[in-house]
């Protein structure tokens, strides 16, 4: 390759100019809207699910402790904790990588446990449902990564 044409890297590759970012992009980290607005969206349904242990708090606690898991009242805290912290992260676009394993970290046991009965049609569409968001979070994770 020419050297107008590539720039040679630390290691002593060569990288084209087409792959390597502008220095426009170097600057500037700012998200588009349409990524806001997705990280929003993807959020919501966080949002709506804090509102709903927070104000039936005692119900979602013995549903958790009707699965046998110890503690209920800690683990649904937590749960909460995982669930404020995570959206806002991933909504704020500070530390959305972080953001979306705390909200992964809440995920995908809930799925396991509570939607893991693929033969009753409700859970399976709530299976279905939490695995699109998983993705999603995988997303904001793998994008957040190379910013």
């Amino acid at each position: 390759m020419r050297a107008s044409a590539a720039r040679t890297l630390a290691t002593g590759t060569t990288m084209p100019l087409s792959r390597q970012p502008s220095p426009m992009s170097q600057q500037s980290h700012q998200p588009s809207l349409l990524n806001r607005i997705a990280r929003v969206l993807l959020c919501l349904v966080f949002i709506q699910a804090l509102i709903g242990k927070l104000t039936g708090f005692a119900g979602v606690a013995g549903a958790i402790a009707a699965k046998g898991l110890p503690l209920a009242p800690v683990l649904l805290v937590a749960a909460m904790a995982l669930m404020a912290v995570g959206s806002a992260l991933v909504i704020s676009g500070w530390k959305a990588r972080l953001g979306a394993v705390l909200l992964l970290v809440f995920l995908v046991p809930t799925t396991l446990l509570f939607h893991g009965d693929v033969a009753d049609k409700m859970e399976r569409i709530q299976l279905f449902k939490n695995l699109a968001i998983m993705g999603g979070l995988l997303l904001v994770a793998d994008q957040d990564s190379r910013a």
